[in-house]
């Protein structure tokens, strides 16, 4: 197998015009060999002159002559002064600006607010079903079943043997009616104090009707899209905060509890800082059917 030779980067060869060296390194000669010369020359200090002068002529023939790793040295010198210069960390700067129908979404069906709904929608069921009114116990009403049907049987095995005196104590006697009946058997007697002393017990009937807001409010953004968890702060004359409210998913907030009739400082807050209200001045009455809307004032 022949042997071929080392490709070389043919488009940068330089053919050598003048004896052994190329155009290039001719011309580092024609240009350092009298500017050493003339510092040589123009120099007042002596020694020193010379030093220097022969400094630049050196410095021209290693441009000329001298190549580390088959590059001249003006090309290391030339690339040392632009690493040196330049930095060696490119970072990449995005400039084109997002798609227009992109920008500003809102998205309602945050998944941490749906799992936090359906908690709370769950102890809220365990809640009522822990709190709904049960039936009144039963076991002292059958206790007293029970007691007076014992004492219906004893009255029926003694009734034989009594029916004839007691006719006859009819016959003669007349007839007399009291308040309270005597009751000669313990067991009736004791079955008719638990039936007194047993209390009734009536269940509570819990209203249906819901219970009416106080006043309820809305805020949303300037395109009104409803802004949820923004935090509003309802304070009184003195800058006392009277009650701290937050919108829910759908941006409404609500209180249930009333407030004296007058003017009330509204002061709006966003948690996460994208948006910015203004504090006003409303006034409250004591019946508020109309909702409170508030608009950011993200566009000023």
């Amino acid at each position: 197998m022949e042997q071929h030779p080392v490709p070389r980067q043919i488009t940068t060869f330089e053919f050598k015009l003048i004896g052994f060296m190329t155009l290039k390194q001719f011309l580092y000669f024609l240009v350092f060999g009298p500017v050493g010369f003339i510092i040589w020359m123009i120099f007042p200090i002596p020694y020193l002159n010379i030093i220097l002068g022969v400094i630049f002529v050196l410095f021209g023939a290693a441009l000329a002559l001298v190549p580390i790793n088959d590059r001249p040295l003006d090309v290391w010198i030339k690339n040392l002064i632009k690493r040196l210069t330049s930095p060696t960390q490119y970072v990449y700067h995005k400039h084109n600006q997002p798609l227009y129908f992109l920008q500003n979404l809102y998205f309602v069906s945050d998944p941490h607010k749906i799992i936090s709904h359906i908690e709370s929608k769950e102890k809220l069921a365990a809640y009522l079903v822990s709190s709904t009114p049960q039936q009144a116990s039963n076991d002292n009403k059958q206790q007293v079943q029970t007691l007076l049907q014992t004492a219906t049987n004893q009255l029926q095995n003694s009734s034989g043997s009594r029916v004839v005196g007691s006719e006859s104590t009819q016959n003669s006697q007349p007839t007399t009616h009291n308040s309270q009946p005597r009751t000669d058997n313990p067991v009736v007697a004791q079955a008719a104090s638990t039936i007194n002393a047993t209390p009734l017990s009536v269940p509570a009937v819990s209203s249906s009707q819901p219970k009416q807001p106080f006043f309820i409010g809305l805020v949303k953004n300037n395109k009104k899209i409803p802004l949820p968890g923004i935090l509003i702060y309802v304070k009184g004359g003195s800058n006392e905060t009277l009650r701290l409210l937050k919108t829910n998913p759908h941006g409404v907030f609500a209180t249930y509890n009333n407030l004296p009739e007058g003017e009330y400082l509204f002061e709006l807050k966003d948690p996460k800082g994208g948006y910015f209200f203004d504090t006003m001045k409303l006034k409250v009455e004591e019946n508020n059917p109309n909702p409170f809307e508030f608009y950011s004032k993200e566009m000023l």
